[in-house]
């Protein structure tokens, strides 16, 4: 298998750089092999259009078998334990469209100007469709914003609007989007860093989110050494 592994930032995943630096073969930087397996990094950059230009160029250079995106995010639920692991089902856009007069949203999706059902969406969303197939993992919808959010207002208006998103991150449905317009097998695993709420980073748990979240890689690449 030829795996490509991306996230917007090298902290999110220095662990497990440093987990395939002891337990596979480094064959160059940002390239690991095991057997007939070979891993390669790609750190995009934070934001939809940093992910978009960065997966869409290495995909023109390299074909893979699957692509794993990992990063954390926010919860908007206080069900959802910080810390924790997510499969994420789906994505969207969710501040691509127009501001009213009145100081509503009305998403490009709601209007005329894109087909809300143009492949790759689905009612303007963007669905895995390995999805439902995961079992290691329990299944979050996610929402990708350009600005993140940082007061409980803003939070309600957004599950008022979306009621059925979970998780906010920046860069998830960039990566859904180049994945399924490329036909590529994908996955976008977030772990929990904080709640969407009024901003304040010391109730974050950003250490813990990112340990456990290099923790499930690990032992997805565990799993890949032993196929």
């Amino acid at each position: 298998m030829n795996l490509l592994l991306t996230s917007a930032t090298y902290l999110e995943v220095k662990q497990t750089i440093d987990y395939l630096d002891k337990y596979w073969q480094k064959v160059e930087e940002g390239t690991w092999k095991s057997g007939n397996h070979e891993i390669q990094l790609l750190v995009t950059g934070v934001g939809v259009f940093n992910t978009l230009y960065e997966l869409k160029n290495r995909l023109n250079q390299f074909s893979y078998s699957l692509i794993i995106q990992a990063g954390i995010g926010g919860a908007y639920q206080k069900n959802k334990p910080l810390g924790k692991v997510y499969y994420m089902a789906t994505e969207q856009f969710g501040d691509i469209g127009i501001e009213e007069k009145n100081g509503s949203f009305t998403s490009i999706f709601e209007t005329p100007l894109i087909n809300k059902n143009s492949f790759p969406f689905t009612e303007g969303v963007l669905i895995n469709p390995e999805a439902s197939l995961t079992k290691f993992l329990p299944l979050a919808h996610g929402i990708t914003l350009n600005t993140v959010t940082g007061t409980q207002s803003k939070a309600d208006k957004i599950i008022i609007k979306y009621p059925e998103v979970e998780i906010e991150n920046m860069e998830g449905a960039s990566f859904f989007y180049v994945c399924l317009k490329e036909k590529i097998p994908f996955m976008s695993i977030r772990s929990i860093s904080n709640y969407v709420e009024d901003r304040n980073k010391e109730k974050w748990k950003m250490v813990e989110a990112i340990e456990s979240l290099n923790n499930t890689l690990a032992e997805l690449f565990d799993i890949m050494k032993e196929m």
